[in-house]
């Protein structure tokens, strides 16, 4: 593995982890609120897209850490969705 994977992977660990514990939040307290939908989709929209780049430039390091965002982040939208549609009725 070169310097400029090893950043890569770094960089990825660091970003993509630090979604964890706004997945743990959300769930433990229920709270989604401080989240919009309008930027929620823009950002899975834009974590898919970042994986689509990955495969085109045979890139591991950005493949895995967005698969892994999206992975984290995908229940929240849909915790938001879920909590959206109680409060309606």
């Amino acid at each position: 593995m070169d310097i400029k994977e090893l950043i890569g992977f770094m960089a990825g660990i660091l970003t993509t982890f630090s979604g964890a514990h706004q997945l743990y939040y959300s769930y433990k307290y229920r709270d989604v609120q401080s989240f919009t939908l309008k930027f929620l989709i823009p950002f899975l929209i834009g974590l898919s897209l970042w994986t689509l780049y990955g495969v085109f430039i045979k890139s591991l390091p950005v493949i895995i850490f967005n698969i892994i965002a999206l992975c984290l982040w995908l229940p929240i939208f849909a915790l938001k969705l879920t909590l959206r549609h109680k409060k309606e009725k």
